[in-house]
């Protein structure tokens, strides 16, 4: 356990003891007091250490684990990352990204199916995935806005060779879409 960190907290009002000992520990990672690859106390020696409940501190580590600041090994510890603030900067930064062109393909219409032609498989459940693979789904979605823009300025263009007056493109109403109201249900039965 590093002797050179205090992990104590003082329980102010207002000021949640996970938060407070979550930024103790952030603190002293960046201040240079906990350097890249020293090992921090198991949880319950956190826990002990810092006057909280056991679940506290194993909120502390996930916390600082998702913002980049720690990293768990299993069966050997949790230590302080790496350039702890550049890493989480630049995943925030990525799943912001990928947010962002996510809600961009989700306004687009869909594009229409040919007869023979089958749906993309969908990419697996939701996973935890690194900053490569971040990058690679941000670098996939920015390629598939691309490609259905280029899809649009085609059929844009087509339109406007066959003199089509109104190019713009039609919102769909609530009308066009089928479904059973003012349909009339008779009953057969026995």
């Amino acid at each position: 356990m590093p002797s050179q960190v205090d992990f104590t907290v003082e329980r102010r009002p207002g000021v949640a003891v996970g938060a407070e000992l979550a930024a103790r520990i952030r603190t002293a990672a960046q201040n240079g007091t906990l350097t890249s690859g020293d090992r921090l106390p198991s949880v319950r020696e956190l826990a002990e250490a810092a006057g909280v409940n056991v679940n506290t501190a194993r909120a502390v580590y996930a916390r600082l684990e998702a913002e980049g600041i720690v990293r768990s090994e299993q069966g050997r510890g949790t230590f302080v990352s790496g350039a702890a603030g550049d890493e989480a900067a630049t995943r925030r930064a990525l799943r912001r990204q990928i947010a962002q062109l996510e809600a961009a393909l989700a306004r687009l219409p869909p594009r229409p199916m040919l007869a023979d032609e089958r749906p993309a498989a969908s990419r697996p459940g939701p996973t935890l995935l690194s900053t490569a693979g971040l990058e690679a789904v941000r670098d996939e979605l920015l390629e598939r806005l691309r490609e259905l823009e280029a899809e649009r300025a085609a059929v844009m263009l087509r339109l406007e060779r066959l003199g089509v007056e109104d190019a713009a493109p039609r919102v769909a109403s609530r009308r066009d879409t089928p479904s059973l109201a003012g349909a009339r249900i008779r009953w057969v039965g026995a």
